[in-house]
């Protein structure tokens, strides 16, 4: 279906408008073919900063100063890394990536590619190109594990590759062992006494309710500048846009968790999840949501794409990491923004390498701020999930 589904999120923005999905984006969203599949395509002005999903000044800029606010007492190091970010941010603004039209953006942190081959995606940036002039084609969430062959294919064609994030990646075709702390999950989930409701049984009232406990969580807990997600959205992509909830609710019928679920192509992600902070952490709801998506890559023998953060939680659920890229195209921008971009690009790739795991020679890191914002509350998020207190 994720053709329709493509269609349908195009035909929704183009309704109501980004902002009545994503409070904090401002966007455009069409379609485009990329060999025989059908993708939402979303267009941006890059008039102004606009959530990280389609801004990479947000996302490389934004995030970093807030991270320096928030996560570093000493003073002098969060002027110096102020200064840093100052420095950077003539660059980043150089490259022109805010001003880009990104392919298969389905507004969600980790987006599912169609199983196109490489020669499809570099058809459509140069239709893009061609349709688009004066715009960055951009492709997001594109992985070492997933996408090799195409990684291989831009890079041969001179497209800059992003170092990005490190994610963490299950695939439960080959992989069907149960990790210790999967199986006390798994058990917690059935004995918490929690009733368990799909989406499809969902009031409007409990849309609401969804959309503030995500909000609990990725807003509040996390960073504003993550995606602020509506209630609408919510309802409509449990609808029409191949998303699937599940709510976990209470003696008294009170939605106290959510986590949602895309699958296509046999990937499974989970780009929707929350829960009611004000209740005991003991309780251990971030687990247990978790676990329901588990249970479904498990039995649908899904590839699980977990993401980014939180590395310690998923590499005790069978998690490998994994280097995930943003793929820009500069071959019909300006002299100055492809120099800007093959400097931008040495620079992410050299601190990649920096920041290279000694768990796993072969996966390069680059920690934005938005996954060590992630990792810095994971203890707080899910601190029973810890190596020496995992029950």
């Amino acid at each position: 279906m994720s053709d329709q589904a493509a269609k349908n999120l195009a035909a929704l923005v183009q309704q109501t408008g980004a902002s009545a999905l994503v409070r904090n984006l401002e966007t455009e969203v069409f379609t485009q073919c990329v060999g025989a599949w059908t993708v939402p395509m979303s267009v941006n002005a890059g008039l102004r900063r606009t959530c990280y999903i389609n801004c990479p000044s947000r996302a490389f800029l934004d995030y970093g100063a807030e991270e320096l606010d928030r996560l570093t007492e000493n003073r002098l190091v969060r002027l110096a890394g102020r200064g840093a970010l100052a420095g950077f941010s003539p660059l980043v603004a150089a490259t022109g990536m805010d001003r880009q039209v990104q392919l298969n953006n389905w507004l969600v942190a980790t987006n599912i590619l169609p199983p196109a081959n490489p020669q499809d995606w570099l058809n459509a940036f140069e239709d893009i190109s061609t349709r688009h002039a004066g715009f960055i084609p951009v492709l997001r969430s594109v992985n070492s594990a997933a996408h090799a062959a195409s990684l291989d294919a831009f890079r041969r064609e001179g497209l800059v590759l992003l170092p990005i994030r490190k994610i963490f990646i299950r695939d439960y075709a080959v992989d069907q062992k149960w990790t210790t702390d999967e199986t006390k999950d798994a058990k917690l989930l059935a004995t918490s006494g929690f009733t368990r409701r799909p989406g499809t049984s969902f009031s409007a009232a409990e849309f609401c309710r969804a959309a503030d406990l995500y909000a609990q969580l990725y807003l509040e807990k996390y960073s504003r500048l993550n995606p602020h997600y509506t209630a609408e959205f919510l309802q409509h992509a449990q609808a029409k846009l191949d998303l699937n909830l599940d709510g976990l609710f209470d003696a008294n019928g009170t939605m106290v968790g959510v986590i949602g679920r895309s699958e296509q192509h046999g990937t499974l992600t989970g780009p929707i999840v929350g829960y009611d902070t004000a209740l005991p952490q003991r309780w251990g709801l971030y687990r247990q949501l978790r676990a329901i998506n588990h249970g479904y890559a498990r039995t649908g023998q899904r590839l699980y794409n977990m993401s980014a953060g939180a590395e310690r939680f998923k590499e005790l659920r069978g998690g490998r990491a994994h280097v995930e890229y943003m793929v820009a195209d500069f071959r019909c921008a300006t002299r100055v923004q492809r120099r800007a971009a093959k400097v931008l690009a040495a620079l992410f790739n050299r601190a990649a390498r920096t920041l290279q795991s000694p768990k796993d020679e072969r996966c390069e890191s680059l920690k934005t701020g938005i996954e060590r914002q992630n990792e810095a509350h994971s203890g707080q998020e899910n601190p029973v999930s810890r190596p020496t207190n995992s029950c």
